[in-house]
């Protein structure tokens, strides 16, 4: 019985990116993608999403508010825009090569929801996400899922 070659989730070819997923694979991230947007699109305040918009006046509470009252929106619109882009790529009609802007929206978004599950995880840096490891439920194995896609789209942007 021969061995079976390998094809990363993601890989770089001429002219663009190829998403390399089962029907599967390809509904779970579509159904995260919409869980991520009821999320953006609920209370600001739910904890789950605090990572996604990291402070940028850590030391200075009045800056901090008011970057977050001007650019709050325009980041969830951006996220918004990234999940409909990658709903769009990962659905059956989707293009079948990947531009620049497509793979960046993709990378943006299973990152997005990475954090969101981390969070709901309590794994907040790589100690605690090699802890993690050690626990055998679907949240977590879910997490690992979505890291191992992110380090693929990460080595698919890196020059060889």
């Amino acid at each position: 019985m021969g061995k079976r070659d390998f094809t990363p989730p993601v890989q770089a070819v001429d002219g663009g990116w190829l998403l390399h997923f089962e029907t599967e694979e390809r509904e779970l991230l579509i159904r995260l993608m919409g869980e991520l947007r009821e999320l953006l699109t609920g209370p600001e305040d739910n904890p789950l999403i605090v990572r996604l918009f990291p402070e940028a006046y850590p030391d200075d509470e009045e800056k901090e508010a008011e970057y977050q009252r001007l650019m709050r929106e325009e980041l969830v619109e951006s996220r918004l825009a990234a999940i409909d882009s990658v709903t769009e790529t990962l659905g059956p009609d989707g293009p079948a090569l990947l531009s620049e802007g497509e793979i960046f929206s993709f990378l943006q978004s299973i990152n997005a929801i990475r954090l969101v599950l981390g969070s709901m995880l309590g794994i907040t840096d790589e100690e605690s996400a090699d802890d993690a490891d050690e626990r055998d439920t679907s949240e977590h194995h879910l997490y690992d899922f979505l890291s191992w896609i992110l380090e693929w789209t990460v080595r698919s942007l890196s020059p060889n």
